[in-house]
């Protein structure tokens, strides 16, 4: 298997940000300052966002209308896990860095639209995602087997994976609308200034 340069590997990219937000900082001697929480909640929202729009609207669809339904199904339950986590650390930090700020107060709303993007990628990437990926496979299974094709537990398979895909896809679109409300509460605190 062909190894990936060193500049792809992940922990050469955690020293590159790192090093960049402490140069963004100016090596600030404050520890945690506020503008290093907000510089890192922002980053942590907008990869969320980024992440959720691209994955759902764009390289999803993109990759379900261009390659065959097996190749596609093989590379999401790839993909899957590491999205979901990264929904789901993206969201923790948001709420780590709010719980960290000097002085912070979340009003509920904020809370609650966290709380909701929070659980509901948590529970895609514990348990729905898993338990979709299973059916999946077993499907296949059955369909490349040799012999004679169980007929009617492929169509069983089918339905089931179709309930669980779309509760994941319920889920997923909580998470987006979470972090979306959220979003809106952010932009409505933003200045923005010519100069």
């Amino acid at each position: 298997m062909l190894e990936p340069s060193v500049a792809n590997k992940n922990w050469v990219r955690l020293i590159a940000v790192s090093a960049a937000v402490l140069a963004a900082a100016r090596f600030s001697p404050a520890y945690l300052s506020s503008k290093a929480l907000g510089f890192v909640h922002l980053l942590a929202f907008g990869t969320f966002l980024g992440t959720n729009i691209w994955t759902t609207f764009v390289a999803g669809l993109t990759m379900f209308k261009n390659l065959p339904r097996q190749t596609f199904g093989k590379l999401q339950s790839k993909l899957f896990p590491k999205y979901f986590a990264l929904l789901t650390t993206s969201t923790a930090i948001c709420l780590g860095t709010i719980a960290f700020a000097p002085g912070s107060t979340l009003p509920q709303s904020q809370l609650t639209a966290l709380g909701i993007a929070l659980s509901t990628t948590v529970l895609n990437w514990l348990y729905v995602e898993p338990a979709n990926t299973k059916l999946m496979f077993e499907r296949y299974a059955l369909e490349n087997g040799r012999g004679a094709r169980d007929e009617a537990r492929i169509a069983q398979l089918k339905k089931d994976f179709g309930k669980w895909h779309g509760l994941s896809s319920v889920l997923n679109l909580a998470g987006l609308c979470g972090i979306l409300a959220h979003g809106w509460w952010l932009g409505s605190r933003l200045m923005l200034v010519t100069v």
